[in-house]
């Protein structure tokens, strides 16, 4: 079957990491249903795309265009069950699709939220507006990862409030997690003697199921569309316009290439520096606010409070960026940014917020992220 591959680096301003989206995108113009190109993708790039703004859905337009693949998959699919931390490094192969259902369970009554029962650890489906206590999860915490919350919310807002004082609303990977998060829940039992559950992450949102399990919200939706007449995909056409289709139908479709890479390895930060410029091209630069939304993103999949980036600090330069860039963006955590001496210091985003902090040591280890490209 003959395969033509387009290939073009969506760039803004200079075209540096500094200034564009680190992700690579790419046309094949072969016949594949979904899941085909959604394995394809994955096999030869990262996954199928996701697109996170208006001026990135005219550039892949105009790349799809350009190859003349007339209707294009994406990787937006309208949703089944999903997990609030949506980020895919956070779970191994088939870690996202575990589920512990009660008999009869989920029951499609319009109940799009999910609550563990204390009495035996499965899972049923409720009205998201119900209100129950709820189960977070704290990526900083190694030996308690998992936080019983008695005060009673509906679901968003049980989100919320793990969202700003953890890392999210619980996700269950294994059986091993579902006993851990099961045996939390009983701790307290006698704070909310009235409820018997307790929200976790998992819910179902008609169009929000990306094939990377990115977050983004962004549509752009033909008009009457999506009609979501069932399990549906979508497809970019000519206008740049999005429209619902079978999955199971054929078409051309577009991938990406990330372009940081998450390494969960314990390392100090020069022997990460080290292992980036041997591996990949360097540590990453934080150089733009899209950057560091990348970055946020990337350090979530992470197994240590702290994730080191390409920072740091000498007398008489301040700090500066291993690329050979001063800072101009930043995101200091507040009070962080002073060096307390005139020694070399190094810098590391937080795995849950990606805030930038000062008060490490370059004997600390922690995970980091690479870049795979020139910056």
């Amino acid at each position: 079957m003959s395969l033509l591959l387009i290939t073009t680096l969506l760039v803004s301003g200079l075209g540096s990491l500094s200034s564009s989206v680190p992700r690579q995108f790419h046309v094949v113009k072969e016949e594949k249903n979904w899941t085909e190109a959604q394995q394809y993708c994955r096999e030869e790039f990262t996954d199928l795309a996701t697109i996170d703004d208006m001026t990135e859905n005219e550039k892949v337009n105009s790349l799809i265009r350009d190859a003349g693949a007339g209707s294009t998959w994406i990787g937006l699919k309208r949703g089944d069950w999903q997990w609030s931390l949506a980020n895919r490094y956070f779970y191994r192969e088939n870690e996202a699709e575990f589920r512990n259902w009660a008999l009869n369970q989920p029951n499609e009554n319009n109940e799009e939220c999910v609550a563990l029962m204390r009495e035996n650890g499965q899972w049923h489906d409720f009205n998201c507006g119900k209100s129950f206590p709820f189960i977070c999860y704290d990526g900083g915490s190694s030996t308690h990862p998992y936080v019983l919350v008695t005060e009673e919310k509906n679901w968003a807002d049980a989100q919320r409030y793990c969202r700003e004082q953890h890392t999210d609303l619980a996700s269950v990977r294994n059986q091993t997690e579902n006993d851990q998060i099961e045996a939390v829940s009983g701790d307290r039992r006698a704070h909310s003697e009235l409820h018997n559950q307790n929200w976790i992450g998992l819910f179902r949102d008609a169009w929000s199921e990306w094939s990377d399990g990115s977050s983004s919200s962004f549509r752009y939706w033909n008009t009457r569309e999506p009609d979501n007449r069932g399990v549906a995909c979508t497809q970019i056409i000519s206008s740049g316009q999005w429209i619902d289709e079978e999955c199971d139908h054929t078409g051309h479709f577009i991938c990406y290439e990330d372009k940081l890479v998450l390494v969960r390895e314990n390392k100090t930060w020069t022997e990460a520096l080290q292992y980036c410029r041997e591996h990949h091209v360097d540590l990453v630069s934080v150089t733009s606010e899209r950057v560091q939304r990348w970055v946020s993103e990337r350090a979530k999949g992470a197994s240590t409070a702290h994730v080191w980036v390409g920072l740091r600090h000498a007398c008489g330069l301040g700090w500066f960026w291993v690329c050979g860039e001063t800072i101009c963006y930043s995101n200091w955590t507040p009070g962080q940014e002073q060096a307390e001496s005139c020694e070399h210091r190094v810098g590391a985003v937080e795995s849950g917020g990606g805030q930038w902090v000062s008060n490490l040591t370059e004997t600390d280890k922690f995970n980091f992220i690479c870049t795979t490209e020139e910056q």
